[in-house]
């Protein structure tokens, strides 16, 4: 637990999770004994993932029932492929990690393996604590719909245009039943629409996207509503956290591990201290709040607000630090 406290806090100071780095910042002990005591951590020591799940939902801010943001996020560091499914709490802006699984492929999670982790959350924190689950047009199939709809859990799914549908008797492309919409105008579809064997509801609105080109965003759902296209429009929190951790946070994708294992203990550590940095942000913000901007958008993010804040405080300030403490010890 020592360490683990000294390798979160390192880790947020150098914004990095290199194992030199980290040895480099860890204690005032030679570099070289702390590197050791870094891989030892990662190779030897046993984690158990359901806990730390606990942990970083008694932590989080963010009251149940929760929105669930599902998703993937995958990077290559030489010949070897990181493929990881995610599962989150949707926040302020941006999603606070809770349950993970190392994919040992390439390319999309089937729809088992999504089926297991939903499993497993229920397990340990019942079904109850959902409110609903957001996921884009990877996370579709019959098996997978038949097992949130029975269960039952609402789910705002973005699904494929080219689907084929059934509606009214007729077989037909999905993107059809919003083709003559202006653009940015959102359509709910009254009736119940199959797919396949399951009956959902849909809603569908035509974007010019990044390229230029006409692309249609359709929704399923499981029951009707009216805001079903902002509430998937919360999906993208997922990207942010998936950014975080990366380029603009903890620079993941530096790491030179190649054990899944080991970096799925990494990811744990990486969860905590997020959490540990909302946390901080949004204290902040709540006594000095993040400037606007013209186009009503914050300057940076709650998390950079707490990234920011919190090294500064380690670097220079122990009284906001002990401050901090009871902060995050909940204290």
């Amino acid at each position: 637990m020592k360490f683990l406290n000294l390798f979160i806090v390192s880790l947020i100071r150098n914004r990095n999770v290199s194992y030199s780095k980290n040895a480099a910042t860890l204690n005032n002990r030679e570099t070289c004994t702390n590197l050791r005591r870094i891989q030892r951590f990662f190779t030897e020591f046993s984690i158990d993932f359901d806990i730390i799940a606990r942990l970083l939902v008694a932590i989080t801010p963010i009251k149940g029932p929760y929105q669930l943001s599902l998703d993937r996020t995958n990077w290559q560091f030489g010949d070897v492929n990181f493929n990881i499914l995610c599962l989150t709490i949707v926040a302020d802006n941006i999603s606070l990690p809770i349950l993970w699984t190392m994919l040992d492929k390439r390319g999309n999670s089937n729809q088992e393996e999504r089926k297991l982790l939903i499993l497993r959350y229920i397990h340990l924190f019942g079904l109850e604590s959902i409110d609903c689950i957001i996921a884009d047009r990877e996370f579709i199939g019959q098996e997978w719909l038949r097992f949130l709809i029975n269960n039952p859990i609402k789910f705002y799914l973005r699904i494929r245009e080219n689907l084929t549908v059934y509606h009214k008797g007729r077989e037909l492309r999905v993107s059809w039943l919003f083709n003559n919409l202006p653009l940015n105008t959102i359509r709910q579809i009254d009736k119940l629409i199959l797919i396949g064997d399951q009956w959902v509801y849909l809603t569908g609105m035509k974007i010019i996207n990044k390229k230029g080109e006409i692309e249609f965003v359709i929704v399923a759902t499981y029951q009707k509503n009216l805001q079903a296209m902002q509430v998937y429009a919360k999906r993208w929190t997922i990207e942010c956290f998936f950014k975080a951790i990366k380029t603009a946070g903890f620079n993941l994708e530096d790491t030179h591990l190649k054990d899944q294992k080991r970096l799925e203990k990494l990811l744990a550590v990486i969860a905590i201290a997020f959490i540990w940095v909302y946390l901080i942000g949004e204290y902040e913000n709540q006594h000095k709040p993040i400037p606007i901007l013209t186009h009503q958008r914050r300057a940076f993010s709650i998390f950079r607000y707490g990234l920011d804040n919190l090294i500064k405080a380690l670097t220079f300030d122990n009284q906001i630090i002990r401050h901090y403490l009871q902060l995050l010890t909940l204290t």
